[in-house]
Protein backbone atom coordinates (compact mmCIF):
# COMPACT_ATOMS: atom_id res chain seq x y z
CA UNK A 1 0.00 0.00 0.00
CA UNK A 2 1.58 3.10 -1.15
CA UNK A 3 1.45 6.54 1.21
CA UNK A 4 1.48 9.70 -0.51
CA UNK A 5 2.07 12.93 1.25
CA UNK A 6 -0.49 15.76 1.91
CA UNK A 7 1.74 18.61 0.98
CA UNK A 8 1.43 21.16 3.85
CA UNK A 9 3.24 24.20 2.60
CA UNK A 10 3.53 25.82 6.35
CA UNK A 11 6.28 28.36 5.42
CA UNK A 12 6.44 29.83 2.10
CA UNK A 13 10.16 28.89 1.87
CA UNK A 14 11.73 27.72 -1.28
CA UNK A 15 14.27 25.60 0.40
CA UNK A 16 11.81 23.85 2.94
CA UNK A 17 12.08 20.33 2.91
CA UNK A 18 10.38 16.99 4.48
CA UNK A 19 12.30 15.51 7.31
CA UNK A 20 12.05 11.86 6.20
CA UNK A 21 13.17 12.55 2.48
CA UNK A 22 14.77 15.50 1.95
CA UNK A 23 13.13 16.71 -0.79
CA UNK A 24 10.69 19.79 -1.27
CA UNK A 25 7.51 19.27 -0.30
CA UNK A 26 4.77 18.98 -3.21
CA UNK A 27 2.58 22.25 -3.77
CA UNK A 28 -0.78 21.00 -3.80
CA UNK A 29 -3.79 22.89 -4.59
CA UNK A 30 -6.12 22.38 -2.38
CA UNK A 31 -3.99 21.21 0.67
CA UNK A 32 -5.30 20.45 4.29
CA UNK A 33 -2.76 23.88 5.39
CA UNK A 34 -4.98 26.05 2.77
CA UNK A 35 -8.06 24.44 3.79
CA UNK A 36 -7.54 25.10 7.42
CA UNK A 37 -6.65 28.62 6.74
CA UNK A 38 -10.38 29.51 4.71
CA UNK A 39 -11.90 27.63 7.63
CA UNK A 40 -10.17 29.77 10.23
CA UNK A 41 -11.09 32.84 8.38
CA UNK A 42 -14.74 31.95 8.54
CA UNK A 43 -14.41 31.22 11.76
CA UNK A 44 -12.62 34.70 12.47
CA UNK A 45 -15.81 36.08 9.94
CA UNK A 46 -18.48 34.52 12.17
CA UNK A 47 -17.02 36.10 15.38
CA UNK A 48 -16.54 39.69 13.60
CA UNK A 49 -19.92 39.41 12.42
CA UNK A 50 -21.62 39.05 15.93
CA UNK A 51 -19.16 41.86 17.45
CA UNK A 52 -20.43 44.11 14.46
CA UNK A 53 -24.30 42.85 15.11
CA UNK A 54 -23.83 43.70 19.12
CA UNK A 55 -22.37 47.22 18.36
CA UNK A 56 -25.38 47.74 16.22
CA UNK A 57 -27.47 46.17 18.77
CA UNK A 58 -25.41 48.98 21.12
CA UNK A 59 -26.68 51.86 18.68
CA UNK A 60 -30.17 51.32 18.64
CA UNK A 61 -30.04 50.15 14.65
CA UNK A 62 -31.08 46.21 15.17
CA UNK A 63 -34.32 46.07 15.77
CA UNK A 64 -33.99 42.47 17.66
CA UNK A 65 -32.45 41.34 19.98
CA UNK A 66 -32.43 37.79 18.62
CA UNK A 67 -30.49 38.21 15.38
CA UNK A 68 -27.53 39.60 17.89
CA UNK A 69 -28.27 36.34 19.87
CA UNK A 70 -28.11 34.36 17.36
CA UNK A 71 -24.72 35.48 15.88
CA UNK A 72 -22.90 34.96 19.23
CA UNK A 73 -24.10 31.81 19.43
CA UNK A 74 -22.56 30.57 15.50
CA UNK A 75 -19.73 32.13 16.13
CA UNK A 76 -19.01 30.38 19.66
CA UNK A 77 -20.13 26.86 18.08
CA UNK A 78 -17.62 27.71 15.56
CA UNK A 79 -14.64 28.60 17.70
CA UNK A 80 -15.81 25.46 20.21
CA UNK A 81 -15.31 23.17 17.13
CA UNK A 82 -12.52 24.89 16.08
CA UNK A 83 -10.77 24.56 19.54
CA UNK A 84 -12.41 20.74 19.64
CA UNK A 85 -10.04 19.93 16.20
CA UNK A 86 -7.04 21.32 18.10
CA UNK A 87 -7.27 19.35 20.29
CA UNK A 88 -7.84 16.30 18.84
CA UNK A 89 -5.08 17.30 16.14
CA UNK A 90 -2.58 17.91 19.27
CA UNK A 91 -3.51 14.52 21.03
CA UNK A 92 -3.05 12.60 17.40
CA UNK A 93 0.50 14.46 17.09
CA UNK A 94 1.21 13.26 20.44
CA UNK A 95 -0.35 9.48 19.74
CA UNK A 96 2.23 9.31 16.51
CA UNK A 97 4.97 10.50 18.76
CA UNK A 98 4.65 8.01 20.97
CA UNK A 99 5.01 5.15 18.68
CA UNK A 100 8.20 2.97 18.66
CA UNK A 101 9.51 2.42 15.85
Amino acid sequence: MAVNPIGLNLISSPGLTSVASKTPLPSQGSSFWNNLQAALGQVDKMQQAASHSAQQLALGNEAFLHNTMIAYEKASLALELTIEIRNRLVESYQEIMRMQM
